[in-house]
C-alpha cells in the first residue's frame, strides 16, 4: 500500500520515477508518512500541550530574541584625518601616487 501512495505522490509531483528508484525512495517515504503520525498523535494529546498543537501559533524560533540591532549613534572619528597626515603626498584629500609606467 506504502508504495501504491508513493507511486500516486511521484505521478501527481510530475515525477517519473523508475522502480529501482521507487525502491530507494521508499524508506525515506515510510519515515517520512511515521513524523506525520507522530505529529497527528501530538496533535491529538492534548493533555501534554493544554490543547491541541494546531492551535499554536508557529514560530521560526524558540526563544523569541526581539530586534538585535545596535543603536544607530553618531561617533565621530578622526581615524581618516590621522592617516592622510601620514602620507607623504596629498592633492586635496587624496593619496599622489606615482606613475611606475
Amino acid at each position: 500500500m506504502i508504495k501504491d501512495d508513493l507511486t500516486a505522490t511521484a505521478a501527481l509531483a510530475h515525477l517519473d520515477l523508475k522502480e529501482e528508484e521507487l525502491e530507494a525512495a521508499l524508506p525515506a517515504f515510510e519515515r517520512m508518512l511515521a513524523y506525520f503520525s507522530a505529529m497527528r498523535e501530538a496533535d491529538a494529546d492534548e493533555a501534554a500541550f493544554g490543547g491541541p498543537v494546531s492551535s499554536l501559533e508557529p514560530t521560526s524560533h524558540v526563544f523569541f530574541a526581539g530586534n538585535n540591532t545596535r543603536s544607530d549613534n553618531n561617533n565621530p572619528s578622526n581615524l581618516a584625518n590621522a592617516m592622510l597626515d601620514q602620507a607623504s603626498e596629498l592633492e586635496s584629500r587624496y593619496l599622489v601616487v606615482p606613475n611606475v609606467l
